[in-house]
């Protein structure tokens, strides 16, 4: 208990000496010129950090079969630039899309893909630009956007999108820029309010009022949509389709309050609160993903038989050790 203890507390004065040392680079950046401050602010807003595969999550991935998937960057910021992400797919049946959020995987919603499959349906995962195994270090909303379009293009119509996160904003601008849809979407701690994220980023790494409407006005210019262009009211009034968001009250990530906004502006949805799972725990409760896998089940009829399961089951696996011989 006492090294452990002792490590979480090495954990949390590493961080916070990185945090003041961000902070100071920021600061000097601005001395020097206003333009270089906002792009090291940009630069910093749009890069992530890749965080490894719990074993867990390895194991996934390892029973799918794997695909890769060209997607067209269209941000002005990198001029249709085609980048090849890595994605995978489980089952046969309705095609279940799993969007990851900021600085996550697509195996990071693994445990939704036995229930999913289980229960008649495909599952497509992904790990977009500058995540996982896909290449790139940086990503805007807009890129993730386009993901999930040229994903969709791929893998044929979407019967639901499990978002988690900042992948619950890029799915509502990938309808808007886009028009994919799906009949059944889910959202799980979505973090939607895209102003208040711009807000919450900039007190964190000091900016004032000032370097923050600079900031907003660089990302616009960069990814061709502007921050009213980003409301959740404007994307989320007009959708059809029924819509779950489940969103925990103690998540220290994204504030409660963007899931309620989500569900109020949806026509057709239904919200959701947890207590004590916080912003990841969440993608791995059962009672959670029981839920969620009943939602998104609803109108798809159940395999004829355990023979027709088992013959699938056996198809991909052939299937996913041909590809592997092969490699």
């Amino acid at each position: 208990m006492l090294a452990s203890s002792a490590s979480k507390n090495r954990t949390i004065v590493r961080s916070r000496n990185a945090v003041r040392l961000t902070r100071a680079a920021l600061q000097t950046a601005y001395v020097v010129s206003e333009d270089l401050g906002t792009s090291f602010a940009e630069r910093l807003f749009t890069t992530p950090r890749r965080h490894a595969r719990p074993t867990r999550e390895r194991a996934i991935l390892a029973s799918a079969r794997e695909l890769v998937v060209d997607v067209k960057l269209r941000a002005p910021r990198w001029n249709g630039t085609v980048c090849s992400i890595a994605a995978w797919r489980w089952g046969r049946g309705p095609t279940v899309l799993l969007v990851h959020g900021w600085e996550g995987r697509g195996s990071q919603l693994g445990a939704f893909v036995e229930p999913l499959v289980a229960a008649g349906m495909s599952v497509v995962a992904f790990d977009a630009p500058g995540h996982g195994d896909s290449p790139e270090h940086r990503l805007y909303l807009t890129d993730l956007a386009d993901c999930i379009a040229d994903v969709a293009a791929a893998v044929g119509p979407l019967h639901a999108i499990i978002a988690h996160s900042f992948g619950a904003a890029a799915a509502l601008l990938a309808h808007s820029r886009h028009g994919v849809t799906a009949t059944r979407n889910v959202m799980v701690a979505p973090n939607v309010l895209i102003d208040d994220a711009l807000r919450r980023f900039a007190k964190f790494v000091g900016l004032d009022d000032n370097d923050r409407g600079a900031l907003e006005q660089r990302l616009a210019e960069h990814t061709g949509v502007g921050l009213d262009a980003l409301a959740v009211d404007r994307l989320a009034a007009t959708r059809e389709g029924d819509l779950l968001v489940l969103h925990d009250r103690t998540d220290r990530e994204v504030p409660f309050i963007h899931g309620e906004r989500l569900a109020a502006a949806w026509p057709n949805a239904e919200l959701r609160a947890t207590d004590g799972l916080g912003h990841r725990r969440i993608l791995r409760d059962a009672s959670v993903i029981t839920a969620i896998v009943e939602f998104v089940h609803e109108g798809i009829p159940v395999p004829t038989s355990d023979l027709v399961r088992e013959v699938d089951r056996l198809v991909d696996a052939a299937e996913h050790d041909a590809k592997r011989g092969s490699a």
